[in-house]
Order: structure tokens, then sequence, then C-alpha cells
């Protein structure tokens, strides 16, 4: 109790008391790494009762609720017809709009964090800044400097990704699935718990996440075969006794993040890099911007389609499948992600 009065003695940009609740989470995690076991509950009851009552009053703490906005498929529909059609805003590079659409189609497939998809790094001074309330950052940030000799990308590469052609029982052209595996899901330093997802084709192509993803192989020449084109694509066969073939890629691009920076190269021409994985604040800049021109009424951001995605989930699958699209230890923690607007 003492540790969150003198927080709030010290650092005055700390005024919400979701804000100090979080900050007790923390500590309790340092307690229970240190010692080894939990807090007390009785303990804990009298902490939190602490903070919302003599907390609250003394320090005139914000008791207020951020809304959590959610995107429904309309939403996601919305955003994907604007991006490919009415869209006049200028990318970096045109891949990057590509990109872009499959990000969006992913994440609403998977209902994941989008640490998942891109790449995020934070330095000393930004933790501090976020965890203690510290305004002064140094101009260049070790959140902005990478080295892809030391760096891990820590993000989906093209060996997460399966593209596979199955045979159509029915005849005619064959079938492309995609599996896609996310390794690097919250808490996976602690253990490891990678999810795989099948995707297929769906007949609006706004939402067909294979065409997305063979869209950006081919652009990358990934493809070990001699598939350059999706006409190439789209005339192999498979050839019985066989019933599916899996495409290989380049061995030099196996590592190779999928969702990349666009960044000046040598001729100062900006264009997507060769290695650099996906900035999140690209990503959310990209996603912000695409939302305010379609005109939606609240600021997007990759949470509120992982939102989306759980709801979707919640109506048609089990408890135990929410949990485990959404990667939640407890089935109470869905509680957080439901919207206010009813």
């Amino acid at each position: 109790m003492t540790f969150l009065e003198w927080m709030l003695d010290s650092y005055k940009r700390i005024r919400k008391r979701s804000s100090v609740h979080a900050y007790k989470r923390i500590l309790f995690q340092v307690y229970r790494k240190s010692v080894g076991i939990d807090f007390d509950k009785n303990g804990n009851d009298e902490v939190n009762n602490f903070i919302n009552g003599y907390l609250t009053i003394r320090y005139n703490l914000d008791t207020s609720v951020n809304e959590k906005p959610v995107m429904d498929v309309d939403d996601v529909y919305l955003v994907q017809h604007h991006n490919w059609v009415h869209d006049t805003s200028i990318f970096t590079d045109e891949r990057q709009r590509i990109q872009l659409a499959c990000l969006i189609i992913l994440q609403a497939y998977t209902a994941t964090r989008p640490r998942a998809f891109s790449y995020k790094k934070l330095s000393k001074t930004a933790i501090d800044d976020h965890y203690f309330g510290r305004e002064q950052e140094d101009s260049m940030n070790e959140a902005e400097e990478w080295d892809p000799t030391e760096d891990d990308f820590k993000t989906i590469c093209y060996r997460d990704v399966v593209l596979v052609l199955l045979k159509n029982p029915d005849g005619g052209r064959d079938l492309p699935v995609l599996e896609v595996t996310l390794r690097y899901t919250k808490g996976w330093e602690r253990r490891e718990n990678p999810k795989t997802f099948i995707l297929y084709e769906v007949d609006d192509l706004l939402f067909d996440a294979v065409l997305h993803m063979l869209a950006l192989a081919l652009l990358d020449q990934a493809f070990k075969s001699k598939v350059r084109t999706v006409h190439n694509f789209y005339k192999i066969r498979v050839l019985s006794p066989r019933h599916c073939l899996e495409f290989e890629w380049e061995d030099t691009k196996i590592d190779v993040p999928v969702f990349r920076q666009a960044l000046p190269d040598n001729d100062r021409v900006v264009r997507t890099s060769a290695a650099q994985a996906l900035h999140y604040h690209t990503y959310l800049y990209y996603l912000q911007r695409l939302g305010l021109v379609t005109g939606l009424m609240q600021i997007l951001n990759p949470y509120c389609i992982r939102r989306g995605a759980g709801e979707g989930v919640e109506a048609v699958g089990t408890q135990a499948q929410l949990q485990q699209v959404m990667h939640h230890i407890s089935a109470a923690t869905y509680q957080a992600y439901i919207n206010q607007r009813i």
C-alpha cells in the first residue's frame, strides 16, 4: 500500500484507477516470481479496497472506463472494400497495400494479437515511460534501431506458412489451402503454445486469405518451383495417386518475415525491405488511416479486429474453443473484451 502511495506521489501522470490496479498486478507478479507462491487472497482484497476507496478519494483517480470498439464482419468488409476500390492514399510501396489487406483478414480469422504478425521492440526508456510515466526519451531510441545480425524477428515467417493444393473430388481446378502457424503468441517465452489455422478459398475475394498470401509469395519470388505468376499456380494439377501437393519455399525465404517494413534502399528509393519485419506502429498507422478515410466513427486498432473475431467464435463455438482461439488461460478473461455498447 505504501508503494502505491509513493508511486502516485512520484508520478503525476498516473491518475486512472485502472492503471493503479494494473501496477498492483505487476507487483504481485514480481512477488510470485520471487517467493514462489501467490499473494494472500485476503491481502489482495484488502489492497483492492484500499485502491477503490482511500486512494481513489485522496488522489481523485479517474474511474471512467474506455470504450472498446468491436469490428464485425461488415466493418471488415467496409475497410477492405475501401482499401481496394476507393482509397486514394499513396503507400510508400504498393506491396504494403496488399500486406495490409492480408493482415486484416488473417487477424480477423485467427483473433490473435498483432504481435504475432508485426515486430515490436521496446527500449528501456520506452518501458520506463510506459510503467513509470517518465517523459524524457532520446531522439533515436532503441525501439527504432534494428540489426538483422543480432535481433530475432519473433514474428510470422514463411516457415510458418504452408500452401497446399488439394485434389478436387468433383473434377475441375484443384483447391488451394493455407495453413498458418502462429508461434509467437503471448507467453511463448515461458511456454511455447503454437496454434495452426487452416484457411481455404471463399467466394468473396476481399475475404480470401489464400489469394492475398499467394500474391505476397509471388511478389517475393518465394516458391522453390517455377511458379512465378497466378496463372502458373492455377495451372498445376494434383496427379494420381496423390491427393494433395505441398509447395516448398526457397531456402533463402524460409526465415524471411511475410509482412515487412518499407525502407529507403541505397538508391534512396523506398521499397519493401528484403528482411526487416513490419513494425507494429506502421501497421497501426495504416489501419487507423484506413478507418478514418472509410468513415468509421471510432479510431481503429488491431484489437478492434481481435474483439470482433472473439465475438464471432463465442457465437458458434464452445467455451474451450473460445479460450483456445483467444489464447486465454481463464474463460473469465474474455469478459474484459466485451464492448460496453449493447
